[in-house]
């Protein structure tokens, strides 16, 4: 599902990624664990095309990154970043609408599908309750809900989390946890 081979990647004199290498399957979870600034964000960002890899190559299902448009991108993996910047006047419904994006053509508005994506992603969260609710009126955790459930709803084979726990109580970490290791088992 994703393999990277020799992946360089710096900015400017400060090098980020140096020579990694790795091959995730289909259904396989992997944590990257280091300290601050030790590129971990950066490979994300490079996994989507955000940043530009000095060498290296990134495959996902068998196509290079670097040939996929950004809907195609879109449609294979969803990220929850690090800092994510939300629109404070969206409601949350809206927001988690968003990950439908790279599903829709031009104009197109959404479908049965889009909708029930969106409320499957709402429900797997625990995050359904804030569908009306506008985002600047939630706390950090209650936004961290709804951008995993923005990438749920997405649908991707592959989900990119960049600490999904951060600003998360520790009942809500588990679960959220708990919904990554059964997303990697299920079929769907």
């Amino acid at each position: 599902m994703l393999e990277i081979r020799g992946l360089t990647l710096s900015y400017g004199e400060r090098v980020a990624l140096r020579d990694v290498s790795l091959s995730l399957a289909r259904g396989e979870l992997l944590g990257v664990v280091g300290p601050n600034a030790s590129g971990k964000s950066s490979l994300i960002r490079a996994i989507t095309s955000v940043v530009t890899p000095q060498r290296g190559e990134i495959w996902l299902d068998g196509s290079p990154v670097r040939r996929l448009s950004q809907r195609e991108l879109a449609l294979r993996v969803a990220v929850v970043p690090q800092n994510p910047s939300l629109p404070e006047a969206f409601t949350a419904l809206e927001v988690v609408l968003m990950g439908r994006t790279p599903h829709l053509g031009l104009l197109q508005s959404e479908g049965r599908a889009d909708w029930a994506a969106v409320g499957r992603a709402l429900e797997q969260t625990n995050a359904l309750h804030l569908a009306d609710r506008r985002i600047g009126e939630l706390s950090g955790g209650e936004r961290q809900r709804v951008v995993v459930a923005r990438a749920l709803a997405q649908e991707t084979p592959l989900l990119l989390l960049d600490e999904p726990t951060a600003h998360l109580d520790v009942g809500h970490q588990a679960a959220v946890l708990a919904l990554v290791q059964r997303l990697c088992h299920s079929d769907g």
